[in-house]
């Protein structure tokens, strides 16, 4: 019982750094946020960052782990990104399946608490690429961006990898980012005092129309 105790505290400690990273990275960057500010965050002994990560660069990679672990949750359930399907199955399948995704997404970046720190931590980096960028990049953006380019192609009858298709997707998803970025531009020009769930669905279908209509343009169909 005493040792569960002391890994659940351990684990406890862990993600209390975790978030505390993922919010003071996000909002000063990297270089202005010092591990004593980290600490008194996450209400733990600045030790524990040493300890627990070998330093502030070993959190910031955990951040990025992190990222990369509750998004894979957010849009697969869990599982690792190349179970995205889009094998064997026919074109409005394929469709219905990105429409899908699409909701997923839009309930976590408008109604998910976190979703705004993780926000945050992303365009920082973004900006100002680090070695982290390159754990999310290639744990959950390259990857999952593959996967969705296959299952666009199947709903569309595009080549998986021709620019038009990655291009195509990337918007698709710009759509959807733009709501968690821009949030305070969009509440306030829709006069919403804040996204809840009536406002969330009212945005991914939307997003689901706008989609939908790219998919059929790729057809060749009317919309």
């Amino acid at each position: 019982m005493a040792r569960t105790s002391i890994l659940k505290d351990a684990e406890g400690t862990r993600q209390a750094l975790i978030r505390a990273g993922l919010d003071l990275f996000g909002r000063n960057g990297f270089d202005a946020t010092s591990t004593r500010e980290i600490a008194q965050v996450a209400k733990v002994n600045s030790a524990g960052i040493a300890y627990h990560f070998g330093g502030k660069d070993g959190l910031r990679k955990a951040c990025a782990e992190a990222i990369i672990a509750r998004m894979q949750a957010v849009l697969m359930g869990g599982a690792p990104a190349a179970s995205i399907a889009a094998d064997a199955i026919d074109r409005d399948a394929a469709a219905e399946q990105l429409l899908s995704l699409i909701e997923r997404m839009i309930a976590f970046l408008t109604t998910a608490p976190e979703s705004e720190m993780i926000a945050r931590f992303v365009v920082r980096e973004m900006f100002t690429p680090s070695p982290a960028f390159d754990t999310i990049y290639g744990g959950l953006f390259e990857p999952v961006h593959r996967r969705v380019c296959q299952v666009w192609a199947a709903a569309t009858g595009m080549a998986p990898e021709a620019p038009e298709t990655r291009l195509a997707v990337f918007a698709a998803i710009g759509q959807l980012v733009y709501f968690r970025i821009a949030r305070p531009a969009v509440t306030r020009r829709m006069g919403w005092d804040g996204i809840g769930p009536d406002q969330a669905r009212a945005i991914a279908e939307t997003i689901r129309r706008s989609v939908r209509a790219s998919i059929l343009a790729c057809r060749g169909e009317a919309s």
